[in-house]
């Protein structure tokens, strides 16, 4: 079980984490699209891959998420879509042969996005709040992670813009 909530964790952190509402003031709500790479050197934590691509992109109702990530247990690839109104959204990831549905919320707390996902892994509460934050000049994403229930843990990841 130990195995597949850090597996859960992270896929979740890498498919679920990025949700925004459209932002109304667009100086203090910073661009997150564009293709990361994830910064191994200067990420530590809970559920950190080996490596990561993360391309982020976006319409006028809809945040995406593509990565592909190497995992200890091999290569994770996942999509995902938040609606950029701040409702919950309900995605699904497969893992370890499994099927696992969670929901993002999403809202900004200045230039930081915050993002509390919720899930049910095998009959366990998943919770996670996540703060995204980007670096004055653009070229480094932070993500902040820390896992509520139902075994305690962080992360911090870091990724340059491509």
């Amino acid at each position: 079980m130990r195995r597949l909530v850090s597996t859960v964790f992270a896929l979740t952190t890498l498919s679920a984490t990025m949700a925004a509402q459209a932002p109304a003031h667009a100086a203090t709500r910073p661009d997150l699209t564009g293709t990361w790479t994830l910064d191994p050197k200067n990420s530590a934590g809970m559920g950190v891959p080996q490596a990561m691509t993360l391309r982020i992109t976006k319409d006028a109702k809809l945040i995406t998420f593509a990565k592909v990530a190497t995992l200890p247990m091999g290569e994770q690839r996942s999509l995902t879509m938040a609606k950029l109104d701040g409702s919950a959204t309900r995605n699904t990831i497969g893992t370890q042969g499994l099927t696992v549905d969670f929901n993002l919320a999403a809202s900004w707390d200045g230039p930081t996005l915050v993002v509390k996902t919720t899930a049910n892994i095998g009959g366990q509460p998943l919770n996670q709040v996540d703060r995204w934050t980007l670096s004055p000049d653009g070229k480094t994403l932070r993500q902040e992670m820390v896992v509520i229930s139902p075994q305690p843990g962080q992360a911090k990841l870091t990724f340059t813009r491509q």
